[in-house]
């Protein structure tokens, strides 16, 4: 009976010994886990995951993070990227300046502008274009009236004939707006 007591002690004190390994080992296991979700919350937040994603998944849409073009004389033809999804290259323009045709001659526009294309980079028949390009703005502009320019409205017409003359001298449906960054009066 002494003996049977003491097989019992030794199974009841290896079974106790088992079950406190398993204790450590789970907290062993939560705690390491916590170490990982930790540190894998911090480098999402500082940005060191996501960011492999973000361009796996701009290439998958056909777009390119960063897009470069070749820039034009003064840098009025240097391409940004597609910044967001839907968003074409935008390439802004050097400064226009002309003579509006009121009766007197008296009144100038000046205009800066942007146009945005429907792809993620700007077409390069639009960089070898652009002193016809340039022409064209010109005699547009040169072409209206204060009274046809000064009201919302009438910029609003402006854009579109803008997006038409640039289609046309391209031709190929390429541009997809035109923004103005600057429009002077005077």
């Amino acid at each position: 009976m002494a003996e049977e007591a003491h097989a019992e002690r030794a199974d009841g004190g290896a079974e106790a010994a088992g079950g406190g390994g398993r204790k450590k080992l789970v907290v062993l296991v939560a705690a390491v886990l916590l170490l990982l979700g930790g540190g894998g919350g911090v480098a999402w937040k500082l940005g060191f995951l996501g960011a492999k994603a973000k361009h796996a998944e701009a290439k998958d849409l056909g777009a390119e993070p960063a897009n470069a073009a070749a820039g034009g004389e003064h840098g009025g033809a240097a391409a940004s990227g597609a910044a967001g999804a839907g968003m074409g290259a935008l390439v802004p323009l050097d400064p226009f300046i002309a003579n509006l045709s009121d009766e007197d001659g008296r009144r100038y526009l000046k205009a800066t502008l942007s146009v945005e294309f429907f792809r993620p980079a700007a077409p390069p028949e639009f960089t070898q274009r652009l002193p016809q390009v340039r022409d064209l703005m010109l005699t547009l502009f040169s072409s209206k009236t204060f009274a046809e320019v000064r009201t919302p409205q009438g910029k609003a017409v402006l854009r579109d004939e803008i997006v038409t003359r640039l289609n046309h001298a391209l031709r190929t449906d390429a541009v997809k707006a035109v923004y103005f960054t600057e429009f002077i009066v005077q």
